[in-house]
């Protein structure tokens, strides 16, 4: 897969990231996700490797009329590591009862390209 011109700019590709999942355009998903990539969805649920995320994104993104919305928290990048926090918001159908949860992303910067290494989702409790 060539090299697209927004994977040797961490906030490009990371931008292209939240796009791609919220457009559903899974081949831009893809480009962005590290082979050895861990994913722990809201359920607890553990995704390792780029085939079982891909797979997993792929038949969510044909489930249902879904919306999916994030605001940044926190972010912080160095030469070889981009981290955001994102507050997340899903709506699982028009009308639905949003689920809310923190989203950690870490993006690792690696043979000019930058790709998600883990992906971390934390729904919020009650104090």
């Amino acid at each position: 897969m060539p090299v697209q011109d927004w994977q040797s700019d961490a906030e490009a590709t990371i931008d292209a990231h939240l796009r791609a999942v919220a457009g559903r355009d899974l081949d831009t998903l893809a480009a962005t996700v590290h082979p050895d990539v861990t994913v722990i969805i809201p359920s607890g649920r553990i995704l390792r490797g780029a085939e079982e995320v891909v797979a997993f994104h792929r038949e969510w993104f044909t489930d249902g009329d879904w919306t999916y919305a994030t605001e940044p928290v926190l972010a912080t990048t160095t030469a070889t590591t981009a981290t955001r926090v994102l507050a997340v918001t899903v709506v699982g159908e028009p009308g639905a009862e949003p689920s809310r949860f923190l989203m950690g992303l870490t993006f690792v910067a690696e043979a000019g390209r930058w790709l998600l290494i883990h992906d971390q989702c934390t729904i919020g409790r009650p104090a």
